[in-house]
């Protein structure tokens, strides 16, 4: 093995991340594998978020990427390109693949031809991901604000009602038969 580091677009090109595009391809077309696959990515950045800087610019990427693709197969996010998001999935599936260019196993090693892919096709998409990072921010402000208007709340909504109306104000009757 040289020791040059390894190149997220010579691992894009790779035979192996071909066939991980043909696969990714066919994940698309059943949200609920997509959304195992980005939870078992999840498991596994969580596990590797400890490695150092490299592992944990790799997990903000991830987190990135795996917010998009989800936001985009649930239907939320639109207009992402299929070559983005089919792309987006191999990645993902490379990532977890315990044997690919530099296996897993090798401790930090392992996961430099991960990193760099991902950081190879985050620069690729950068638009892209402007975009939704932006409409992301949107949406969770969307999502907050209607999850406060849809609140319960606990006030009595009959005060001030005829209900009421033979009490003078600031008074407050109780019901001195009911038992403690």
């Amino acid at each position: 093995m040289n020791n040059q580091a390894p190149d997220g677009k010579n691992i894009s090109q790779s035979s192996i991340f071909k066939t991980l595009l043909a696969k990714a391809e066919r994940y698309l077309k059943h949200p609920a594998e997509v959304t195992k696959l980005l939870n078992e990515a999840f498991k596994k950045a969580t596990a590797k978020k400890s490695v150092g800087t490299l592992a944990a610019e790799a997990w903000e990427n991830l987190q990135i990427l795996s917010r998009m693709i989800k936001a985009a197969v649930a239907g939320d996010y639109k207009g992402i390109p299929t070559t983005t998001l089919v792309g987006g999935v191999a990645v993902i599936l490379y990532f977890i693949m315990p044997i690919d260019l530099i296996p897993d196993f090798i401790p930090v090693v392992g996961l430099l031809d991960d990193a760099s892919l991902l950081a190879w096709f985050m620069t690729s998409i950068k638009t892209e991901l402007d975009r939704f990072k932006d409409w992301d921010i949107l949406h969770q402000q969307q999502v907050r604000q209607e999850a406060h208007n849809s609140a319960p709340h606990n006030a009595d909504s009959s005060f001030g009602t005829p209900k009421y109306s033979d009490r003078t104000d600031n008074t407050v009757e109780v019901d001195k038969h009911t038992e403690l």
